[in-house]
């Protein structure tokens, strides 16, 4: 007899009637936001006569993999060659599949190589299409703050290689996305490796972060005899003059604001935001002297300490937090360009503290210097989203294929779109209620443990799935 997860953490709505499994609101949610059919879309250039499995099924064999937080191919197929025909049902029905057949990894790879990684990141944006027509900002005001979608800009390196991973019959590199990082050169201690340099744009809100689009760089792009620091700037600062561009095209009238280190705090950068039409809040730190120079010195003014510096005090989950707030409108930046810097501070029972500024594009005041303060800060989130894709499951840094370089960049691309619609999924009242204390992590996993140990007879039976209309009701807050 299959063991059963029949406990507490399933969804029991009502008790009386067929149990509502966690992993049935998953399949619902994917249903209702048609993912089966976003994947059937792609091109597929495998030869017809010779394809057994759709490419849809190949691509959710994949998504799944990442969603359920697996961490590599071989531990999903591993478990999946484990189990009895019967006993993969379920599996199959979520890959669309109506025999139990279910595709073995080496079937995924190669349908997924034939997909150019372009039309996977695609899907992004179209969702965020699907998303405001179904009025989810309009409705969730807390995702745009201000009336307004905070967009961050994040790059970091994965993919440390001794040897070129992709080669010629030669044995040279043929990966484009190889950058040579060179260590200790011109001694006999010289050694070449390879990384993959990975730039990420989403959109971030307070305790929320939607991956929005991939930006792989290329060697050629880029001077790879930078040092490590220079390069990682480099590759940055490329991305974004060519994603925000891209960006303002597709949504021109869309309010959008940029939360940037202070990497971005430079007048190029600033023009560009100018020209598009994009308010920004980016960190301010010691690169723009004249600036921090000429705030420095009306800060001294009685009349700037005066009218424009604001304190206020909250008690906080019983402890004092004490702000101030200091501001400068109109500093010149040279050339008819002109910027407004925020100056903050925080300090809860003198204990813990916090000091930042930023470049601002909207003039500040005292109503709206503490908000303003609090979106700037809300760049973390993407930080933290990085950490969660490395840390938390994702997995990464793992390349999930190797030999091929678009291959490597699909799989890449899958690994942020299951997160995107996980993160969607993880703030659905629902789910807040079946999670209980879980991690997330542990909640993705068994729901795949439930898949597998659980008979699709009573799977199918859940009251979620056979409800011919289900309204997923969201909260975006940090409470239950």
């Amino acid at each position: 007899m299959k063991n059963s997860i029949f406990n507490n953490n399933t969804i029991n709505n009502n008790p009386s009637k067929q149990k509502n499994f966690d992993i049935a609101a998953w399949i619902r949610f994917l249903r209702d936001n048609k993912v089966q059919k976003i994947f059937g879309d792609l091109p597929d250039a495998r030869q017809k006569s010779k394809v057994k499995y759709p490419i849809s099924a190949l691509a959710m064999w994949a998504f799944n993999l990442c969603a359920f937080r697996q961490g590599s191919k071989n531990c999903l197929q591993t478990t999946l060659d484990s189990l009895s025909k019967k006993d993969q049902e379920g599996f199959a029905k979520l890959l669309g599949i109506e025999n139990h057949d279910i595709p073995h990894s080496s079937t995924v790879d190669y349908g997924l190589s034939r997909i150019p990684h372009e039309e996977i990141n695609k899907i992004f944006l179209n969702q965020i299409d699907a998303l405001i027509k179904k009025k989810l900002f309009y409705n969730h005001s807390e995702l745009s703050p201000g009336n307004t979608l905070n967009i961050g800009i994040d790059g970091y390196w994965i993919h440390k290689y001794d040897h070129p991973h992709s080669v010629d019959q030669e044995g040279n590199n043929t990966c484009p996305y190889c950058l040579p990082r060179v260590h200790k050169r011109g001694t006999p201690m010289e050694k070449t490796y390879w990384v993959h340099a990975f730039v990420t744009v989403t959109l971030v809100a307070e305790n929320f972060v939607l991956p929005l689009y991939i930006y792989p760089l290329k060697a050629e792009q880029v001077d790879v005899k930078k040092n490590d620091a220079d390069l990682k700037q480099e590759c940055e600062l490329t991305a974004v003059h060519n994603i925000l561009p891209f960006f303002r095209k597709k949504y021109p009238r869309l309010s959008m604001t940029f939360l940037g280190d202070a990497l971005y705090a430079n007048r190029p950068f600033l023009c560009l935001c100018e020209e598009l039409k994009l308010e920004y809040m980016i960190v301010l730190k010691e690169n723009l002297k004249i600036v921090n120079k000429k705030c420095d010195e009306l800060s001294t003014s009685e009349f700037y300490q005066k009218h424009y510096t604001h304190k206020e005090k909250e008690i906080l989950n019983g402890s004092e937090v004490k702000r101030k707030a200091e501001w400068f409108n109109n500093v010149a930046l040279g050339e008819d360009l002109y910027t407004n810097v925020l100056r903050f501070e925080e300090t809860e029972d003198v204990k813990k503290s916090y000091k930042g500024q930023w470049l601002c594009s909207k003039k500040l005041f005292q109503n709206n210097c503490f908000k303003v303060a609090k979106r700037a800060r809300m760049r973390w989130n993407h930080e933290d989203f990085h950490n969660t894709c490395k840390n938390r499951g994702f997995n990464i840094r793992h390349d999930l294929a190797r030999a091929e370089p678009n291959l490597l960049i699909v799989w890449k691309i899958i690994t942020f779109l299951a997160f995107f619609f996980f993160e969607l999924f993880r703030h659905t009242t629902l789910v807040k209620v079946a999670k209980k204390a879980r991690s997330l992590t542990k909640f993705a996993r068994d729901l795949l443990g439930e898949l597998l140990n659980i008979t699709w007879e009573l799977i199918e039976k859940s009251p979620i799935l056979q409800k011919k209309r289900v309204q997923f009701r969201f909260h975006f807050g940090t409470g239950p």
